[in-house]
């Protein structure tokens, strides 16, 4: 076994986690579905997650280069998948029957977009500090836009500027798989 396939059984564990989050609460939304009131925006904020963890993983293949590694780029490389995790579970409301998803939506997804500015801040620092990769590159571009929305979707409660945000970050998100990591290779 390699370092990185070493390393990469931790962190897909923990996105594995993560997108079992996401399934089971889309099943028990499912199977609550007569007594929930759904709300559009919390649907796309979970599709986001759901393709962020996917980007993770996805990502992370571009890492097998690295023959060295400290506790210190573990910790920093875990945190994307670590955060994503935790706003996957906080994501669902318990018990799920009964539940008004645009009322949960803005009671728990504000430390939830926090997090996120968390999670971002460390992603986008991960390469800068751990292999000395320049911090203003083209492939941290869409982490800016990501950061910018997240503070402002933590700050806000405004249901406008959560209907125009979330879908917006669902887009970039999706532009920076095809941009920057849409295939994996041996290159």
């Amino acid at each position: 076994m390699s370092l990185f396939e070493f390393l990469m059984v931790l962190v897909s564990i923990i996105i594995g986690l993560g997108l079992a989050e996401i399934l089971t609460g889309v099943a028990k939304m499912i199977r609550a579905r007569a007594s929930i009131r759904p709300y559009w925006v919390h649907a796309v904020a979970v599709v986001v997650l759901f393709v962020a963890l996917l980007q993770q993983w996805w990502e992370i293949w571009g890492l097998r280069m690295h023959s060295e590694w400290t506790f210190t780029g573990l910790l920093m490389m875990l945190s994307g998948p670590v955060g994503l995790f935790l706003m996957a579970h906080l994501s669902f409301p318990e018990p799920v029957h009964g539940t008004d998803l645009r009322d949960y939506y803005y009671a728990a997804m504000r430390p939830i977009w926090w997090l996120a500015t968390l999670t971002v801040v460390a992603a986008t620092l991960f390469r800068p500090l751990v292999f000395g990769d320049t911090l203003l590159s083209a492939s941290n571009a869409t982490s800016f836009a990501f950061l910018a929305g997240f503070i402002a979707l933590g700050a806000s409660r405004r249901p406008v500027l959560h209907a125009i945000l979330v879908p917006i970050v669902l887009v970039l998100l999706l532009l920076d798989i095809f941009e920057w990591s849409f295939v994996v290779g041996e290159r």
